[in-house]
C-alpha cells in the first residue's frame, strides 16, 4: 500500500503525540506534578499544526490529566509554550473535589497553574466565589480581583438574588494549604446591602471548618 496522505500523517501524528509526549511534559510551574502522568484527550475534532505545534480541539473537549478534568468547547495546548488554553463552557474538576468554571483560561499542562476570567468556584461544601479575573499558582493559592465570596446557598426561585449574606473585596486570596482566605478592601453585605467595611479580613476555609448559614 501507498504512503498515507500528509494530511493523514498530521493527524495520526497529533494523537500518537498527546497520547505519549504531553503525559511526559514539563509543565511551566511545577514540573515535577507533570512528570509521568497519564492524559486522555476526547473531543469532536482534533486539529494539529506541526509548523506552529499546536494541538487543537474543538467541540465537546474533555482533558483528562492525572486527578483533574478539565472540559471545555475549544481547548489548544502549545507543545513550545507548554501553555493549554480553554474557551466556551468550561470547567475544571480538582482532585479535591472543588470546580471552577470560567469563560476563559490559561493553565500549565498539568491544569494545576493559571489564569482565568469570569470565574465562579464552587467549594466542597457548595460555598462559592465569583471573579473578573484570578490567577493561581502553586496548585493551591488562588487570587481574585472583583471578587465575591458566600457560603449561603442560592434562591432556588432566583438563583440571580443576592444572598443572606456575602462578602465583596477589591481582591481575595484563596490558600487551601493554610486553608484561609483573606480579603483587601472588603465590604460585607446582607441581602445585598452593605454593612460594613474593612480594609483587610480574614476567616478560616469553610472546608475546614463550618461558617454559619
Amino acid at each position: 500500500a501507498g504512503r498515507a496522505p500528509p494530511a493523514a500523517r498530521a493527524m495520526a501524528g497529533a494523537v500518537l503525540w498527546i497520547a505519549v509526549h504531553l503525559a511526559s511534559a514539563t509543565a511551566v510551574a511545577q514540573p515535577r506534578l507533570a512528570d509521568d502522568l497519564p492524559l486522555l484527550l476526547t473531543a469532536d475534532a482534533i486539529d494539529y499544526d506541526e509548523a506552529l505545534g499546536q494541538v487543537t480541539a474543538r467541540g465537546n473537549v474533555e482533558i483528562v490529566q492525572a486527578d483533574r478534568i478539565l472540559l471545555a468547547d475549544t481547548i489548544s495546548y502549545n507543545q513550545k509554550t507548554k501553555v493549554v488554553t480553554a474557551s466556551g463552557n468550561i470547567s475544571l474538576l480538582e482532585p479535591s473535589g472543588e470546580v471552577f468554571f470560567a469563560d476563559y483560561v490559561e493553565l500549565s499542562d498539568n491544569l494545576a497553574d493559571g489564569i482565568a476570567e469570569n470565574l465562579r468556584l464552587l467549594l466542597t461544601d457548595q460555598s462559592r466565589f465569583a471573579a473578573v479575573g484570578a490567577r493561581r499558582s502553586g496548585g493551591t493559592v488562588t487570587e481574585m480581583r472583583k471578587a465575591v465570596f458566600s457560603p449561603c446557598k442560592l434562591c432556588e426561585d432566583d438563583p440571580t438574588a443576592a444572598p443572606l449574606w456575602q462578602i465583596r473585596a477589591a481582591r481575595v486570596t484563596h490558600d487551601k494549604t493554610a486553608q484561609e482566605i483573606e480579603y483587601r478592601d472588603a465590604v460585607l453585605e446582607f441581602f445585598g446591602v452593605p454593612v460594613a467595611y474593612t480594609p483587610y479580613f480574614s476567616h478560616p476555609d469553610p472546608t475546614g471548618r463550618v461558617l454559619v448559614r
